[in-house]
């Protein structure tokens, strides 16, 4: 895979977690969840994912009026952040400037990414507390 072959837009097709530990897969987001990929030739990027269907109908002007319960609501069903990007042999690095959580900011995210058949993979593993390992997947393709 070379820097171009990432370059575009690049849309959601699945995000499933798997754990060492036997139990079924999980899809932190719902199995219809949906999302946005998008890497520039300048080396930026950013990726929103989102539950489906998360309702809405405020403004983004209005939005800061919303109670706690809704405002956590919709921390619970979004993920995104932005930033430098860098291909690194078979992996993808995103250099985090900005995120909806703070303290990924700063951050390098590194994705293994593997392109086949025009589906990008990106992947990568977290221990969890209980001494498993996580595998997160993401599948993309193109709109």
């Amino acid at each position: 895979m070379t820097p171009a072959d990432l370059v575009g837009a690049w849309a959601l097709r699945s995000f499933v977690v798997t754990v060492s530990d036997g139990r079924a897969p999980l899809a932190p987001l719902g199995s219809d969840a949906v999302g946005l990929v998008t890497y520039t030739a300048a080396g930026w990027m950013s990726a929103v994912l989102s539950r489906s269907g998360r309702g809405g109908g405020e403004a983004l002007e209005t939005a800061a009026r919303l109670d706690a319960a809704a405002k956590a609501a919709a921390f619970d069903s979004y993920l995104s952040y932005a930033g430098r990007w860098e291909l690194v042999g078979d992996e993808v690095h995103h250099h985090v400037v900005h995120a909806l959580v703070p303290g990924v900011v700063g951050q390098r995210l590194r994705r293994r990414a593997a392109l086949r058949e025009g589906v990008l993979t990106l992947s990568y593993e977290r221990p969890t507390r209980s001494g498993h390992v996580a595998t997160y997947t993401l599948r993309w393709s193109r709109p």
